[in-house]
């Protein structure tokens, strides 16, 4: 329904998805801008056409791995959402404009300091953390704790250096703030996550030491 877009992602049903769409992914994606824009004050201006291209190009993507996301669903819940953080970041679907009232935000939220260092890398994470974690409750009933890096501005210095020289590298920082371990040399590439190949390597157990 489309009154469900106004509501918090993680009150959503469907998500999994209610996401694939275009119309629901574009107002979400600007009613949760509008709401980091009250919470810190900050100035934010959502790109109709870079949004539109960002969502195609991770539409593409998704299709493109879907037919291996049987060797593990839920961790392609995860890549998918690294993917579509990093189609967000490439296409610049926000952009910061003028200054927040930061100051008085600091002492009571750490996370303020690191939206003033890199709002817009902020932003796209958030959307992407909170969409896929409120799909992995309501898909798989898992429940993540807090991860520590995602309050540490150096990780976020780093994934800024980083994603500057290699847009890829959106997908594995992602997996860092997921808490999982992530696949630096080929982010991109499904197969090669270390969660897929942990779950192949299950599955070959048996056949490796048979039962008496």
């Amino acid at each position: 329904m489309v009154e469900e877009v106004n509501h918090p992602l993680d009150q959503v049903s469907d998500l999994n998805h209610r996401v694939r769409r275009f119309s629901w992914f574009r107002e979400s994606f600007k009613q949760k801008a509008g709401a980091l824009v009250e919470r810190y004050g900050l100035s934010l201006a959502v790109d109709d056409r870079a949004l539109a291209q960002a969502f195609f190009d991770w539409a593409l993507a998704f299709q493109r791995e879907r037919p291996n996301s049987t060797r593990n669903r839920r961790d392609f819940t995860v890549f998918s959402g690294g993917v579509m953080l990093q189609e967000l970041l490439r296409a610049g679907s926000v952009r910061k404009r003028g200054r927040g009232e930061f100051g008085q935000f600091i002492p009571p939220d750490p996370m303020a300091r690191i939206c003033e260092f890199w709002p817009e890398g902020f932003f796209c994470t958030d959307y992407c953390l909170v969409l896929v974690r409120a799909i992995l409750e309501q898909d798989y009933d898992l429940h993540l704790s807090p991860i520590p890096a995602l309050q540490d501005l150096r990780t976020w210095q780093s994934f800024r250096e980083n994603f500057i020289e290699n847009p890829s590298s959106a997908i594995s920082f992602f997996d860092v703030f997921m808490g999982q371990k992530p696949n630096w040399d080929f982010p991109e590439h499904f197969l090669s996550r270390p969660a897929v190949r942990r779950s192949e390597a299950l599955m070959l157990w048996p056949s490796v030491f048979p039962p008496d």
